[in-house]
C-alpha cells in the first residue's frame, strides 16, 4: 500500500498535483465546459421553437381563386 495512504497525505497537494494529473484535469474541465455550453445552447434552441408563434390554420394567405362551377369572372 502507499505511503501516503497509510499517513493520511491524500489530500495533500503534493502527492496528486504531478504534471499529468493537472493535465488530465484540465482535459476534464475543458470536456466539462464544452458539453455546458452544448446543453445551454439547445436549451436556447427549445425555447425559441417553443416561443415562435405557431401557424395559426385561419391565418394563412391563400391566393384567390375563381369558385368552382363559375366561369371567369367577367371582364376577364
Amino acid at each position: 500500500m502507499p505511503q501516503e495512504y497509510l499517513e493520511g497525505r491524500t489530500t495533500d497537494p503534493a502527492t496528486w498535483m504531478t504534471p499529468q494529473n493537472l493535465a488530465r484535469i484540465a482535459a476534464h474541465t475543458r470536456a466539462a465546459e464544452a458539453r455546458g455550453r452544448m446543453v445551454e445552447e439547445q436549451v436556447d434552441q427549445t425555447k425559441q421553437t417553443q416561443l415562435a408563434p405557431a401557424a395559426a390554420p385561419g391565418r394563412q394567405h391563400h391566393t384567390p381563386r375563381p369558385d368552382p362551377g363559375r366561369g371567369a369572372a367577367p371582364g376577364q
